[in-house]
């Protein structure tokens, strides 16, 4: 056993393997294996030197000591086993490093899984772009052996955390989406880093606050704004993955990045101290900033031309109805180019329609009905699902099947270079076509995938006159039986990669500004297009990459036909209207997986209820409802645009609407004449609205049951609920509160919502009733 000691100037990461027999050495020195964990995070916030690794060691006994904290420099033997123990019980690793040396010998099996387990602070630091401090506590929560100790660290942060001053507690400071009270503040120290304050009311919240507190501090906003939250995935904190949780947590880090991007950008641009170099120009929108797969970090949006944004995205392979995974990539790029517009661009947006596939023949042929005709048929019912959801229709929807051309042409200029090539299909006898992968040297480097790691046949079968497993089809020959056109390699049709490539460059030219998808598209659909358009064009292919999160169902499992678990758009459609379920997929992260929740859309209609009910009264006319001049409440238009700036944070903008949604609120409460304010907040709502393509509707028609509630908005119902309203009222009038309980109860079992204001009552259908 060893220990590694660091210079006197930094602070060092010291590793200790302990042999089993030492365990019972610290038991009968009196060590407190069964106290609580102490947090190897302490000392790494505490040191006033760069962190570094000097020796690897398993992972789950790994400790940190600052230099002035270092044993005597004597070899273990020299300690012995009573000086280890007590010198141990100096170390901030004590309890950690105990618990690891008391427990119980592990069988072989739980060995191999401890060693499998280990994720390397080199690892989590560079694919996740951290601060060596939250790498170094990253990796160490990671490698403890259960989700019960890493709660003990999170608590062992949470009382480690200083104290923050009740004034700092303002609510700009507050955390949007939390379960629990969290602030934090940032200050920008004067050699340009930012030191952290927060706090929470709650003990595990506390602990990821302490976590990004104390990691964060003494780090320059680029090195903030450059961290990728999904660390906490990495670090096996499994309660930041709760919903509420989920989303406090990774709201927390946007706030904290908003905050170093207002105290980086005042300080550059000597914006008045406190106040953001946006805030203090107000007419100038804050800088676009997306994040792109390919580097895995938010850059700038630069497009090729100015003032124009080039878009493409993949479309449904149209064999069956949609699902709730398309519907959110659906809405979700409907609104990136509905911002990207309302910033004043002109963006073309092209989605394609894969109509030629294997799944579409192989559905054709299972229905007895021609290929040709299924996928038309679909294609109607994908642009009808599509627009239930509120989606504007994309600039261009090309079809494959009307790209046979720019495909063959595509792939005969591959040939010519040599990245091509054809051989005899064994199935048909014709030719096929394949891409030679290794003639592309960077292959791989959008999904991290190397060869060795590329699956044959993962889409289309495995042919053995292929020249290497990882080459895939570009034309496949006609098999009999099956849609085919002509082409120089005889009859036959394209493989499912190079339609993109081929329609991406006939409408938008060589180089895209955004390519978007869903993740499982990135390898192998993703890869293989990169490769084949830049080999083709000799340009670069696309400067961003999106890629929407997948729609999860029960099990935690994606959302897909071919696993045959998903739910229908048209399903779902039953149960809620169409702006329900689209401001459910407004109401989280893009890039984070979205479990579907019946419980969940049952939430996102009431709050969109509530956003409505601030509408009732304001005016309706489209010159109203467009934002016309300085907005009525600036602050809050500010923080709009910031976060819809900041990588389409439409969870950070819903938190914006929903402030000027209170001050309607209020309003309509407020017994003095606002009628102009209200008119102007409204205007700036419906505004923001337009923008997710929400609000857009009558409020009394959405609140009387027109938007998909519990009862259908006819007018004998109308009149019955009026009815009891007006009973209510006259109950309540005479005193008689047990007629006014009943006619309530009655009103909640019929779905109705009822509102008490000083003016009067208002009505409205609520959730779904059970």
């Amino acid at each position: 056993c060893t220990i590694c000691m660091a210079p006197a100037t930094s602070a060092v990461v010291a590793t200790v393997a302990l042999a089993a027999p030492l365990a019972g050495a610290l038991e009968q020195q009196g060590a407190d294996i069964a106290g609580p964990a102490f947090l190897v995070a302490d000392v790494v916030a505490a040191a006033p030197g760069p962190v570094r690794i000097l020796s690897q060691a398993p992972q789950h006994i790994t400790g940190v000591l600052a230099e002035n904290q270092r044993p005597p420099s004597r070899s273990l033997q020299q300690l012995g086993h009573g000086g280890l123990a007590r010198w141990a019980l100096t170390v901030p690793l004590v309890g950690l490093l105990a618990r690891s040396v008391a427990r119980r010998r592990r069988g072989p099996a739980e060995r191999r899984h401890s060693l499998h387990s280990r994720v390397g602070l080199k690892s989590l630091e560079s694919e996740y772009n951290l601060p060596s401090k939250l790498a170094v506590v990253a990796t160490a929560l990671k490698s403890l052996p259960n989700d019960r100790l890493r709660y003990q660290q999170l608590m062992a942060m949470a009382s480690k955390l200083k104290p923050m001053a009740k004034e700092l507690k303002t609510p700009d400071k507050k955390v949007p989406g939390c379960l629990s009270t969290v602030h934090v503040h940032a200050t920008l120290e004067s050699d340009g880093t930012i030191t952290w304050q927060g706090d929470s009311d709650a003990l595990i919240s506390k602990g990821l606050v302490a976590l990004l507190v104390n990691g964060l501090s003494g780090c320059t906003a680029e090195e903030i704004v450059a961290v990728q939250p999904e660390f906490i995935k990495a670090s096996g904190i499994t309660a930041s993955l709760t919903p509420g949780r989920n989303n406090g947590f990774y709201n927390m880090f946007k706030l904290m990045t908003r905050q170093a991007e207002e105290l980086a950008g005042a300080s550059s641009d000597e914006a008045p101290k406190g106040q953001s170099a946006a805030i203090a120009a107000e007419d100038k929108l804050p800088d676009m900033r997306i994040y792109n797969t390919m580097a895995r970090s938010k850059e700038p949006l630069n497009p090729s031309e100015p003032g124009i944004v080039n878009m493409y995205v993949c479309g449904v392979t149209v064999y069956d109805l949609c699902h709730l995974g398309h519907a959110r990539i659906m809405v979700f790029f409907d609104v990136v180019a509905r911002y990207l517009r309302q910033r004043g661009y002109k963006v073309n947006y092209v989605r394609n329609v894969t109509d030629i596939d294997d799944k579409i023949i192989k559905r054709s042929q299972e229905a007895g009905e021609p290929a040709e005709e299924l996928a038309r048929r679909m294609e109607q019912e994908m642009q009808r699902d599509a627009a239930s959801l509120g989606c504007e229709p994309p600039t261009h929807e090309p079809r494959v099947s009307d790209s046979m051309p720019e495909i063959t042409s595509m792939v005969s200029t591959l040939e010519e270079k040599q990245h091509a090539y054809s051989a005899k299909s064994e199935e048909t006898g014709g030719l096929d076509v394949y891409f030679r992968v290794r003639s592309f040297p960077s292959y791989g480097r959008l999904s991290r995938c190397s060869l060795e790691g590329n699956q044959a046949g993962a889409r289309v079968g495995i042919d053995t006159v292929k020249e290497a497993p990882e080459d895939f089809a570009l034309w496949k020959s006609a098999k009999i039986g099956e849609p085919a056109w002509e082409s120089p390699w005889g009859a036959g049709r394209p493989g499912w990669h190079i339609e993109c490539s081929a329609m991406a460059k006939k409408l938008l030219g060589d180089t895209l500004d955004i390519h978007g998808g869903g993740p499982d598209l990135m390898f192998p659909h993703h890869e293989n297009e990169l490769a084949q358009s830049e080999a083709a064009n000799g340009k670069p292919y696309v400067k961003t990459w999106m890629h929407c999160a997948a729609v999860r169902s029960k099990g935690d499992e994606k959302m897909s036909k071919s696993l045959g678990n998903f739910v229908t758009i048209r399903d779902a459609l039953e149960r809620h209207d169409g702006e329900t379920i689209r401001f459910y997929f407004l109401s989280s992260q893009y890039r984070q997986p979205l479990l579907y929740s019946e419980d969940g859309l049952a939430q996102a209609h009431e709050r969109l209820l509530r956003l409505y009910t601030s509408l009732r009264g304001a005016p309706l006319s489209d010159e109203d409802a467009q934002c016309a001049g300085a907005p009525a409440d600036p602050k809050a238009w500010q923080r709009f645009h910031e976060a819809m700036s900041n990588d389409f944070d439409m969870v950070g903008a819903v938190a914006a609407m929903t402030d000027v949604s209170r001050q309607l609120l209020q309003l309509q409460q407020a017994a003095e004449d606002s009628a102009q304010l209200v008119s102007a907040l409204a205007a700036q709502l419906r505004t923001m609205g337009a923008v997710l393509g929400i609000l857009q509707r009558n409020p009394d028609e959405v609140l009387r049951g027109g938007g998909g509630g519990a009862a259908d908005a006819d007018d004998d119902f109308e009149a019955r609920v009026d009815a009891l309203v007006a009973e209510r009222a006259s109950a309540r009038k005479a005193k008689d509160f047990a007629r006014a309980d009943a006619i309530k109860a009655e009103l909640t079992e019929l779905g109705v919502v009822l509102e008490d204001a000083s003016s009067g009552t208002t009505w409205r259908i609520g959730a779904l009733v059970s």
